[in-house]
């Protein structure tokens, strides 16, 4: 089969429906009694001249760092010499903040990783140093305790510094995620403000000198804002539907092999695993699809130490996932995508979404389990209301709750945006639900496929205006 022809087929289908199902809007003369042409309407008083003043704050130039989500990649190669994670085929999405003026960065972690995994690839990239997943917790899972080597090449030397010998200033980060990315920026936030006590007692245990990020005596965060982007916080039927029916492996190896076979490409480069410190790294001359099928056919796979564990909603009261809790210092956000309209009790997919996401957002959508008991707290349309691959429900944020915080963050200037939002300051240590972007799925909320980028463009334009706005 031509994989070439039968992608670009699909996506010349998304794209005519998506043009398609976009109404225009058809002006309206609204009647004048008397005659005459209508008088325009008094337009909403300014709230302040920014978000910043408006929530009474300064301000803040932090550096933000973007987290990508299941079988993504960081900003190193495009996939397939064209497509951004943040961006998709028609834009960069980084390249776009960074010439508004914002640092940002994009690290490549594991693509299906545990979100403990994830959190300390991100923190060795940032700060250059040797990735150390833990001496307890390489125990616990019978791996190696270090893995990809980036000493000399910290993608933020100056946050780098907080963890240098006598450092005296303090340079945080802001952080968004992107689906499985929001969990893992919620992990990266605990550890890198609680430490691990497990981790410490085990390096004492053991002689050996204790990777930074598991330090149990921070006395302050060093997250101000996180944003996540239809988070899976809840984890996703999706992954519990497919482990049941025996369907995850199937679609992780399509899910790559596809990808692969379209260039005819033994390797394309951009998905350093990073399963090495599990023993699975590539051998000389494999080919991928057989690295592949090796990753699938490992105890590494049936284990929990790697992102299906911790996609699944069955999951998520693990003491391996139920330990991490919210900073109080740190301000959380979360906005959900939706591309499902609920319809006698279901929830089914519009036509403007992706083809190959359809099939997800209809399981999502009809998903029945009376034996998931975390599916009780919630209104059945809260968890089939979806974007094609996470639930609502699980986007606003994790279990421990989540604020209404309306805001438009597809305003299309700063003035809509500051006037779209509350007057009061967002709340500390809980997260922020700023809402549902509707006929939004889980790929165009990242921009992939999209015609015209202007959307996607402003969403990422807002977001960043409202982690710069957080006081310092």
């Amino acid at each position: 089969m031509h994989y070439h022809i039968w992608i670009a087929a699909l996506l010349h289908l998304h794209w005519v429906l998506t043009v398609a199902a976009v109404p225009v809007p058809v002006p309206v003369p609204v009647p004048v009694p008397g005659g005459g042409s209508p008088k325009p309407s008094p337009q909403q008083p300014d709230k302040a001249s920014s978000l910043a003043k408006l929530w009474n704050t300064q301000g803040n130039k932090h550096p933000t760092v973007f987290i990508h989500g299941l079988a993504g990649w960081g900003e190193v190669k495009p996939l397939l010499g064209a497509i951004n994670y943040w961006g998709g085929l028609n834009t960069n999405l980084l390249d776009m903040l960074r010439n508004q003026g914002h640092t940002v960065v994009a690290p490549n972690v594991g693509p299906l990783s545990s979100n403990w995994e994830r959190a300390c690839e991100v923190f060795a990239q940032l700060t250059g140093s040797l990735t150390d997943y833990g001496v307890a917790r390489a125990a616990q899972f019978n791996h190696a305790r270090f893995g990809d080597n980036h000493t000399g090449n910290a993608m933020l030397p100056s946050f780098a510094q907080n963890f240098k010998t006598g450092a005296n200033n303090l340079v945080k980060i802001n952080i968004v995620g992107h689906s499985l990315g929001g969990p893992t920026s919620r992990t990266l936030t605990h550890l890198l403000r609680y430490g691990s006590a497990d981790e410490m007692a085990a390096c004492v245990k053991a002689g050996v000198v204790c990777s930074p990020l598991f330090w149990t005596n921070k006395t302050q965060t060093y997250v101000n804002g996180v944003f996540a982007i239809s988070g899976t916080h809840q984890g996703s039927v999706v992954d519990d539907f497919l482990q049941a029916t025996g369907g995850r492996k199937q679609l992780v190896k399509a899910l790559f092999k596809g990808v692969v076979a379209i260039n005819n490409f033994k390797n394309l480069g951009i998905w350093n695993l990073q399963l090495g410190h599990h023993g699975l790294g590539p051998k000389k001359g494999e080919e991928f699809g057989d690295f592949l099928d090796r990753i699938c056919d490992s105890d590494w796979y049936l284990s929990k130490s790697n992102a299906f564990f911790d996609l699944s909603v069955a999951n998520q009261a693990d003491p391996l996932l139920s330990y991490v809790r919210n900073v109080p210092e740190t301000t959380y956000f979360s906005v959900a995508g939706v591309t499902t309209n609920s319809l006698l009790g279901v929830s089914l997919p519009q036509i403007s979404t992706l083809i190959v996401l359809s099939p997800f957002a209809t399981i999502i959508g009809t998903y029945s389990n009376s034996r998931l008991s975390a599916l009780w707290r919630y209104t059945q349309s809260d968890w089939r209301q979806n974007d094609g691959l996470v639930m609502v429900a699980s986007s606003r944020g994790p279990v421990d709750g989540f604020q209404s915080y309306d805001m438009d963050l597809v305003s299309s200037d700063s003035r809509s945006l500051i006037n779209s939002a509350p007057t009061s300051a967002p709340k500390k240590g809980t997260y922020n639900y700023v809402g549902e972007l509707s006929h939004t799925d889980h790929a165009a909320i990242i921009g992939w496929f999209d015609i015209d980028t202007r959307k996607v463009e402003k969403i990422y334009t807002n977001i960043m205006q409202v982690l710069s706005s957080l006081s310092a």
